[in-house]
C-alpha cells in the first residue's frame, strides 16, 4: 500500500510503481544504481525484497542496507499509532483500515527539501509534473530492460544547472533560485542537512528555515517526509487543511490554528494523522 501511493500518477519521477514493484535509482556511494522493491511480508512482519542493478560491491551493499533502512523502516509504531487514534470515531476508522501505512521516504534530506519547495503554494498534481521534467533533465540514468530509469538530481547537478533553465521545467523564477542556491550551500559543504537528524523538531525547523526561500511550511514539511518525524505537522499544507475542513468541519474554510487544535490531539503522531487524514479522504 505505501508504494502503491506512487501509482496513483501517470508519471511521478523518480519513484514508479508497477505491477506490484516499486523502482528508483539512488546513488550508493556516488553510483547510480536501480533498485527494484516488492513485499515479502506482513503488516505485522514486514519483509522486503531487493534487486539491484548494476551490482554492487560488499562496501556498496553495506551502504545500500543503510539507504533502504532510511527509505523503508517505519519511523513509528502502528500500535500505539492505533491506540492514539482510539480518541476520535473517525481517526480510529481511518487507523483500521489504513493499517501498515507509511509514505516512503526520500534518501536524503535534499530531495526532501527539494520535494517541498517545488509544491510551495500550487497543487500536488502540478508539483508532481514539475518535478518530473526536472528529474528527467538533470537525473543520473540507469537502463534496464530497454527501459531508462532516473535518479533524483544530485546537489552537484543542480548546483551547475542554471535557474533560467530549471525555469523552462516549470518552477519559478523564486523557486528555481531557492532549488540553485541550496544545490550550492550543499555541495560546497557550507550546509549539512543530514546533521538535522540528530537535532530536536524546533531545532531543525530554525536551522531550516534559515535557509532562502524554506519557510515553516517547507521546514515541517521536510521533517515529516524525508526525517520520519511523525509529530511535525505542517498546517499551513492547503491539503491538510482541506481535509480536516472535510473530515471536522463540514467544509468550511479553517486556517492552521484549527488544524493544529484538531490534529494535536493525536501526539506524539499529529504529522502521521495528517497523512493518513489526507490518504483515506483524497487518495485511497
Amino acid at each position: 500500500m505505501s508504494a502503491g501511493m506512487h501509482g496513483r500518477f501517470e508519471k511521478g519521477l523518480p519513484d514508479l510503481y508497477e505491477g506490484g514493484q516499486y523502482k528508483r535509482v539512488i546513488h550508493v556511494r556516488g553510483k547510480p544504481v536501480l533498485i527494484i522493491v516488492s513485499s515479502r511480508g506482513t503488516v505485522e512482519r514486514p519483509r522486503i525484497h531487493v534487486e539491484v542493478h548494476p551490482p554492487l560491491s560488499l562496501l556498496q551493499t553495506k551502504s545500500l542496507r543503510d539507504i533502504l533502512g532510511t527509505m523503508f523502516r517505519s519511523p513509528f509504531d502502528f500500535k500505539n499509532f492505533r491506540r492514539v487514534a482510539r480518541r476520535d470515531p473517525l481517526m480510529n476508522v481511518v487507523s483500521r483500515e489504513l493499517t501498515g501505512l507509511r509514505p516512503i521516504a526520500p534518501p536524503t534530506i535534499f530531495e526532501a527539501l527539494v520535494i517541498a519547495i517545488t509544491e510551495q503554494q500550487i497543487s500536488l498534481e502540478a508539483a508532481i509534473a514539475i518535478r518530473s521534467r526536472l528529474v528527467e533533465k538533470y537525473g543520473d540514468v540507469v537502463e534496464f530492460n530497454r527501459k531508462k530509469f532516473y535518479s533524483f538530481p544530485t546537489p552537484n547537478a543542480l548546483a551547475k544547472a542554471k535557474p533560467r533553465e530549471m525555469r523552462t521545467l516549470g518552477l519559478s523564477r523564486n523557486k528555481a533560485l531557492y532549488i540553485s542556491e541550496l544545490a550550492k550551500k550543499v555541495e560546497r559543504a557550507q550546509l549539512d542537512l543530514e546533521a538535522l537528524r540528530t537535532m530536536s523538531d524546533e531545532a531543525a525547523v530554525a536551522r531550516l528555515t534559515e535557509i532562502k526561500g524554506v519557510g515553516r511550511w517547507s521546514a515541517e514539511y521536510a521533517l515529516v517526509r524525508g526525517m520520519g518525524r511523525v509529530n511535525s505537522l505542517p498546517a499551513d499544507d492547503l491539503g491538510i487543511q482541506r481535509a480536516v475542513s472535510q473530515a471536522y468541519f463540514k467544509g468550511q474554510r479553517i486556517g492552521p490554528e484549527e488544524v493544529r487544535r484538531v490534529l494535536n490531539k493525536f501526539a506524539p503522531y499529529s504529522g502521521i494523522a495528517a497523512f493518513y487524514l489526507m490518504y483515506y479522504l483524497f487518495w485511497k
